[in-house]
């Protein structure tokens, strides 16, 4: 006669913590979404917020904010702040282009991770931030897009994204001590007119002016 054979279960609350965490680090997205449902032990593990860092987080009212204040968001990379298209290519929401701007930096300036803003280059509203908040906001960021040549002068005050020249300055300022970006464009702003590339953004990878 055949032998049987009896196999144990161990439940997941027994395994040491740096198995556990050694096993959601190799989870992709969709299965560390379900191991956080699994358990409480797996849930307050699975919570951490470096088992998060590929989420988008898509920002297009008020009440959306919230999703960054969450625990397991604070190491967030991406925010996409466009409507309408899941590839972050469709319009900028209306909050954003109305009130919002001002809103979202004071939530992703404690947010240092954030490397990636979809749909940043068509807000509205960054002059009137205060200055370092958007250098410390924008210097964080991997590529930035100031150029809007095709603005008439006419149109200048409602150009998307136009900063201050003091906001410019610091932001250069900034560059030149550290920085992520990677990819600088910059033309069509007000203190350009006077000013030339110059050492203070050797720092980036590909600047453009």
């Amino acid at each position: 006669m055949g032998q049987s054979h009896s196999q144990s279960q161990t439940h997941i609350s027994v395994l040491p913590n740096e198995v556990v965490v050694s096993i959601l680090q190799h989870l992709p997205p969709q299965e560390i979404k379900s191991a956080v449902l699994v358990c409480k032990s797996l849930r307050e593990m699975g919570e951490k917020p470096r088992f998060w860092t590929w989420a988008v987080v898509t920002v297009n009212t008020k009440d959306d904010l919230q999703k960054l204040k969450r625990p397991r968001l604070q190491m967030v990379q991406e925010i996409d702040v466009t409507q309408g298209s899941h590839g972050g290519t469709g319009v900028q929401c209306n909050w954003i282009k109305e009130e919002g701007l001002a809103d979202l930096f004071q939530v992703i300036g404690e947010i240092p991770t954030v490397k990636r803003i979809r749909g940043l280059e068509f807000c509205k509203g960054i002059q009137d931030i205060e200055p370092d908040l958007v250098v410390g906001v924008l210097n964080s960021l991997e590529e930035l897009n100031l150029c809007y040549d095709f603005y008439d002068e006419e149109d200048f005050e409602d150009m998307p994204l136009r900063l201050e020249a003091e906001q410019l300055e610091l932001l250069f300022t900034a560059v030149a001590e550290k920085t992520n970006l990677k990819f600088l464009q910059v033309s069509g702003q007000d203190m350009l007119k006077d000013m030339d590339e110059t050492d203070e953004t050797d720092k980036v990878d590909e600047m453009d002016m």
